[in-house]
């Protein structure tokens, strides 16, 4: 077991490393994640102690807004399929905390811990390259998911 400041320690290190890692293959802006231009929309990189996960995270309070939303993705089905495989999960009712649900779009890569650190360049591809397809898909359509009659363009 680590202690609260030894795990502190190797998420700092984890994430400082995975910048630099995304450094030496190109990346020269920093992760879209909360910058989506929508408020109701992030999008996520996470690891714990048994997986890894990149997705989308549709987080609005209003059932009918994250609905809203989750069927935009879903009309991108077959893109998002490409970009991030077809093993993409598909969760309108993702629990975060009881009592609160978020839709959640994403992959997983089972096997990887945090606190393992010969799991992390395989972690670091998977982020790498299932995030940098999710962009790049979520720039190209951006547009039209943040198109709404009802919503404006938020």
């Amino acid at each position: 077991m680590f202690s609260k400041e030894e795990e502190k320690n190797l998420r700092v290190e984890f994430w400082n490393k995975f910048g630099a890692f995304s450094q030496e293959r190109g990346r020269r802006r920093k992760w879209m994640m909360q910058d989506t231009g929508i408020k109701a929309v992030n999008l996520k990189f996470d690891i714990d102690r048994d997986s890894a996960s990149v997705g989308v995270d549709i987080v609005s309070k209003d059932l009918e807004r994250r609905v809203y939303y989750y069927e935009k993705f879903e009309s991108l089905k077959v893109m998002i399929a490409e970009a991030l495989g077809e093993d993409v999960i598909w969760d309108l009712e993702y629990p975060v905390v009881p009592g609160k649900d978020i839709a959640r779009i994403y992959t997983v890569l089972p096997d990887v811990d945090i606190y393992r650190k010969e799991t992390w360049e395989k972690t670091w591809n998977f982020f790498y390259e299932k995030m940098s397809a999710l962009e790049d898909l979520y720039i190209e359509f951006k547009d039209f998911i943040r198109q709404s009659a009802d919503y404006g363009t938020n």
